[in-house]
């Protein structure tokens, strides 16, 4: 069985988000430890010819809801570079970015599917159906933010692992297994990473 658009969109961004969250979470708990301003995360980069953490964050919104919104509109640019936060502005830009996503309704982003999304930028034309849109470039994008995003704040000493990157996943007990093998949830997985990457 094939996924849905919404399986392959809405339920893919919320388990990155909410695992970035966590991280940065944990990299406001490193620099209270740690006597750091955590402001200066911010600006961070894993190299001088990247872009730093805000852009990261600040794309991830912009290849997920912002997505979904060029999806219902048939038409996208790029990032909004004239957005400014702080380490707290940014997470909280997140945070309400996934509560707004949480609140889509399958059908919506379902009813979205055979559509097309128009990419302009600076002279760059790129037209997509909606379901190639999403696969080939807005969750490539998503994906490649989110990985910097998580390196950056590895790469400060931020006590982050595959745990928080991967985040919750989604299970379904399979009656393919004798019932005396204990199967996994998604929570209980992630609690074994956490405890797998601080042991």
């Amino acid at each position: 069985m094939s996924l849905s658009l919404y399986q392959s969109t809405v339920q893919c961004y919320e388990q990155t988000i909410s695992a970035l969250l966590t991280c940065l979470n944990k990299g406001r708990k490193f620099c209270a430890d740690n006597n750091i301003n955590r402001n200066k995360l911010t600006d961070s980069r894993l190299h001088e010819s990247m872009l730093p953490l805000h852009f990261q964050i600040i794309t991830m919104v912009h290849f997920s809801e912002g997505a979904i919104k060029a999806a219902e509109k048939g038409v996208v640019g790029g990032p909004d570079m004239a957005l400014e936060f702080d380490y707290d502005g940014l997470q909280a830009y997140l945070e309400s970015s996934l509560v707004r996503i949480g609140a889509f309704e399958a059908s919506e982003i379902n009813a979205l599917a055979g559509g097309e999304v128009i990419f302009t930028y600076e002279g760059i034309i790129l037209p997509f159906t909606t379901e190639d849109f999403f696969v080939t470039y807005a969750l490539p994008n998503f994906y490649f933010h989110a990985t910097v995003a998580y390196s950056i704040l590895r790469s400060l000493g931020v006590p982050v692992g595959i745990a928080n990157y991967i985040g919750r996943v989604k299970t379904t007990p399979s009656l393919n297994i004798a019932t005396q093998s204990h199967q996994y949830t998604g929570a209980e997985y992630l609690n074994f990473l956490e405890e797998l990457s601080s042991s």
